[in-house]
């Protein structure tokens, strides 16, 4: 009888990891977050937190670790006007990529010119509970 409790109880267990499990679990972690006005290779070479409003390109770029196969990493382009606003999304997949990689950004200049004030990058792992990275910077 002991045993047929506890083959029952095994099989639900199971059935329910298999089943009911959705979470997502990864080594992958976001590094080294810049934000610049000019690549070297693929990556800023220096962190600027303040830019030039006659900047035409802001890049922000950080360094995926052991990322396996299509990791997903968003970069979030905020502008902080009288309320914190999302001035635009990109969504990098690493596809048949795995280890470190080197990824970069890019918000390009609006045709009436940069507003001057606090904007902010987020860099995230895409369906993973792990912090961003956020890199705030100004434009004067």
């Amino acid at each position: 009888m002991k045993k047929n409790i506890i083959k029952i109880w095994a099989t639900i267990l199971i059935t329910l990891f298999i089943h009911g499990c959705e979470c997502s679990v990864t080594t992958a972690k976001l590094s080294d977050a810049k934000v610049c006005t000019q690549l070297e290779t693929n990556l800023c070479a220096q962190d600027n937190t303040i830019i030039d409003s006659s900047s035409d390109v802001i890049y922000a770029s950080c360094i995926l670790k052991g990322a396996p196969e299509n990791t997903r990493v968003k970069f979030t382009w905020f502008y902080y006007g009288d309320t914190k606003f999302e001035i635009d999304h990109v969504v990098l997949s690493t596809q048949d990529k795995i280890g470190n990689i080197e990824l970069h950004s890019t918000l390009s200049q609006p045709l009436n010119g940069w507003p001057k004030g606090v904007y902010e990058v987020r860099i995230e792992i895409e369906d993973v509970n792990k912090e961003p990275l956020v890199k705030q910077f100004s434009i004067q």
